[in-house]
């Protein structure tokens, strides 16, 4: 008995000491209203649209803490695109499907998980016909995400001054353009449906939406390499941004985000090791945090000069680059005044999977 009790004894000084750098997760819920699940209820393609996306984003970063050889990236793109293209009718587990990326950097995966959740409590309440104050729940929605230590940051930041300005900043772009221009597609997808959302209730959204989702889908058949910055909601959204500029602000600051992460992830010879990736990852994220930017303002200096996040045209070493062809609005997609993405077949899968969009 005694070497067993001993080698118990040995265990327990072993789980002692690795739970000093445990760390207490808890899980809340979003708040609840009438709005709670409209949009699979009235816009079910959109819905799975989305769940391709939150897919798309895990797989990424799963993807990128692997091989970083253009063959196995580009073979993980194609897998995302399958998935949206099947049509996808449950959300995705993102801790599944980035378990590694999950386990390095929890802290950014909270932080993601709750932006989109917000994303998702926002679509559900345009999407409802049942609640008539959307101005009131929507208040409410952005006070209980503000509220939550992990809520990025309502603030405009200087996206493409202060923060395109890392040792690794560009690094996913440059190194997997494809791939790049294929989550800026998903960015406009997620924001130009508010602008539908926005101007009239289920039946006209869901008259409208399809227009949209095929123009995002041309986007994903040849995705948009001609875009040199990311779409900005008040560019594929403009009604919305004016409307809920503090969402709008969240949701750019999000994109951002997810940027720079990817850089990180895509720069081995700057971060050599997984603890060097989780530091970066983490020190930029703190940023983006908005208990970081009230009441004081520890990050001043990554604010937007000019309020938009668009910080390219003043500062960093962007500074005074053109803007190139930029997205169109949802508004110029219905009314057939955006310029037709070009179409390229046989590259990539096409939609389909049996559903109606």
């Amino acid at each position: 008995m005694r070497p067993l009790l001993l080698a118990l004894a040995a265990s327990l000084v072993t789980v002692s000491a690795a739970s000093a750098q445990w760390v207490t997760r808890d899980e809340r819920r979003a708040p609840r209203g009438e709005w709670n699940w409209a949009l699979p209820r009235e816009l079910p393609a959109l819905y799975r649209e989305f769940n391709g996306i939150d897919f798309g984003h895990a797989h990424l970063a799963q993807a990128l803490l692997g091989a970083q050889d253009s063959s196995s990236v580009e073979t993980a793109r194609l897998q995302v695109l399958e998935f949206i293209f099947s049509g996808p009718e449950v959300p995705p587990d993102e801790e599944l499907v980035a378990p590694d990326f999950a386990r390095a950097v929890w802290e950014a995966q909270r932080a993601f998980g709750w932006a989109h959740q917000l994303h998702r409590s926002l679509y559900d309440l345009f999407a409802s016909d049942r609640v008539e104050d959307k101005d009131a729940a929507y208040r409410q929605i952005l006070a209980d995400y503000l509220s939550k230590p992990e809520a990025i940051t309502s603030h405009a930041l200087d996206h493409h001054g202060a923060l395109w300005g890392f040792p690794e900043s560009r690094a996913f772009s440059k190194r997997f353009p494809k791939f790049n221009a294929q989550i800026w597609a998903y960015h406009w997808l997620q924001a130009a449906v508010y602008d539908v959302q926005v101007e009239g209730g289920a039946s006209l959204q869901r008259e409208q939406m399809p227009k949209v989702i095929s123009w995002y889908h041309g986007y994903l058949a040849n995705p948009p390499l001609d875009w040199q910055f990311m779409p900005l909601m008040r560019e594929a959204a403009p009604a919305f941004a004016e409307r809920f500029p503090e969402a709008a602000v969240i949701f750019d600051n999000l994109h951002m985000l997810h940027d720079n992460v990817d850089d990180v992830l895509s720069s081995p010879e700057i971060y050599t090791s997984l603890a060097a990736k989780r530091s970066a990852v983490v020190g930029i994220l703190d940023i983006y945090l908005h208990r970081n930017h009230e009441p004081g303002e520890r990050y001043g200096a990554y604010h937007a000069r000019n309020g938009h996040g668009d910080g390219h045209m003043e500062t960093g070493p962007a500074a005074g680059r053109p803007m190139g062809v930029r997205p169109p609005s949802a508004r110029e997609v219905l009314e057939g005044t955006a310029v037709e993405p070009v179409r390229v077949t046989g590259e990539t899968p096409s939609p389909g999977g049996g559903h109606e969009h």
